[in-house]
């Protein structure tokens, strides 16, 4: 629950919360979901999940990205998430994302060379910057969220649709 006062009624705290600034929230979660169209989504919802954990964050925790289940991730894999240096489930270049991942979130400054270079020897120099990108944005969402109170979220795939339903609501 949010801890902002007088938050309109909604399914979600950030249904909630968006409904008092649906413009912004149109646009934050706009890039989210953009993110989602230039990354693979097993990769992505991998670094999320770690964030996420890193951040102590539940309600992304509990959801799951349709897409990602769709591309072949499993819960199974996800259960291992935690094990994802030296379990079976990983392979080396969902490991050399998670690290920098992990690393980005604890102190982006102290991401090295190598860690962009592992990354990059699996995903090639463009495909390293926008995951890097990808991870930046899914961050910054979830610190957002945890900053503002908002512990409960709609599903992955339904974070852009909600704000613009609910834009065409009060429109």
């Amino acid at each position: 629950m949010t801890w902002l006062p007088d938050v309109p009624d909604g399914d979600t705290d950030w249904d909630r919360v968006a409904a008092l600034a649906p413009d912004l929230f149109a646009s934050i979660a706009e890039v989210v979901d953009t993110t989602w169209d230039h990354v693979d989504p097993v990769l992505l919802e991998l670094a999320r999940l770690r964030i996420a954990t890193l951040l102590e964050h539940a309600g992304e925790l509990s959801r799951r990205s349709t897409r990602a289940a769709e591309a072949g991730l499993t819960e199974t894999k996800v259960a291992a998430l935690p094990r994802w240096p030296t379990s079976s489930e990983f392979s080396d270049g969902e490991r050399a994302c998670l690290a920098l991942t992990e690393q980005f979130v604890l102190d982006a400054n102290g991401v090295t060379d190598e860690a962009v270079d592992e990354v990059t020897a699996h995903l090639g120099a463009a495909g390293c910057y926008v995951f890097v990108e990808a991870v930046s944005v899914l961050e910054t969402f979830q610190r957002t969220c945890l900053t503002l109170g908002i512990s409960t979220l709609p599903s992955v795939d339904r974070l852009v649709g909600s704000i613009a339903s609910g834009a065409e609501e009060q429109g």
